[in-house]
């Protein structure tokens, strides 16, 4: 039913034509691949010689690697340690220094893409997560065994790290059948013994709140009106909104899930589409996420990626 969707915005559109192509190739959801692929990736890292990627990647192809990419690729490679290195001290900043050394990256299933940075492995994509995560448990967002519903989960990285902190929430995410694939072989990894709730098994829960601690439900998005008029503990999205045509915007930003939870985090452009470099086909800015009889806890640029 991915395919069959009509509307979706052109960046989506791509991806989505991209993973079904590599599931008819029958390539799409090896280890190797499931979160880092054509269309979507762990973000780069830049290339470096240590004792974790040459026994990751072994000696020959790591010192190969690390030779082209200085020489070919210097200056995007200076950009991304300076990205890395930002990254680092933006989490440290807002106390995520524990949450850094508790989750290296490289012991994470199926990763590919990993550098240290003073004895902590990391990459771009991971760095978001940590974030992300720290904002939600440093402004009290999410309870353990409360409701969370996240629009646009990719991989399931965001869900394994505030499950491993918050073990007994609801967890549900929200993405097309291809993405809950990639975040069901994932978190099945990471919580082999929790409740993985299944699209066709959604009608025996009547509400989040029913299913069983420590639960985790796949939604597809054309399956969205399932659960458009409840409630959450916690309602998030990191910046698909701001990549979604108008009518897709305001299927979600206008559900009751969205107008009535108890908390709503949101990581998106201020303007999807400014003037200066039409990046989305939208017309979507900070005005739409304002809806009335909501009041607005904390506002703050996203600190992430900026040297990118």
């Amino acid at each position: 039913s991915d395919l069959e969707l009509t509307g979706l915005d052109d960046k989506h559109t791509g991806i989505v034509d991209k993973a079904y192509q590599e599931i008819e190739s029958g390539d799409a959801f090896s280890e190797e691949n499931f979160r880092s692929w054509k269309e979507q990736t762990d973000l780069g890292v830049p290339a470096q010689l240590s004792m974790r990627t040459i026994r990751s990647n072994g000696m020959i192809r790591t010192v190969f690697e690390f030779a082209a990419r200085r020489i070919f690729r210097y200056q995007r490679e200076k950009y991304l340690t300076t990205a890395i290195l930002d990254d680092v001290e933006v989490v440290k900043k807002i106390g995520g220094k524990k949450l850094l050394e508790e989750n290296p990256v490289h012991v994470t299933f199926g990763v590919s893409d990993f550098c240290d940075v003073d004895g902590i492995s990391v990459n771009l994509r991971w760095l978001r997560y940590l974030y992300i995560t720290q904002q939600v448990i440093t402004h009290q967002l999410l309870g353990d065994g409360a409701t969370w519903v996240d629009v646009g989960s990719y991989y399931g990285g965001l869900q394994g790290l505030l499950l491993k902190y918050r073990p007994r929430s609801k967890t549900v995410l929200v993405d097309f059948h291809h993405q809950l694939c990639r975040s069901f072989i994932y978190l099945s990894n990471l919580f082999p013994n929790s409740r993985h709730i299944m699209p066709d098994e959604i009608c025996d829960y009547q509400k989040i709140e029913d299913m069983p601690e420590g639960a985790v439900m796949y939604i597809p998005v054309s399956e969205y009106r399932k659960i458009a008029d409840q409630e959450a503990n916690l309602v998030t999205n990191c910046f698909s909104l701001g990549e979604m045509r108008r009518d897709f915007f305001l299927t979600y930003i206008n559900s009751t899930l969205f107008r009535e939870s108890k908390s709503v985090y949101l990581i998106n452009r201020v303007v999807s589409s400014p003037f200066f470099e039409r990046t989305y086909d939208t017309d979507v800015s900070i005005l739409d996420y304002m809806t009335e009889g909501r009041s607005v806890a904390y506002f703050d640029l996203f600190p992430m990626h900026h040297y990118m």
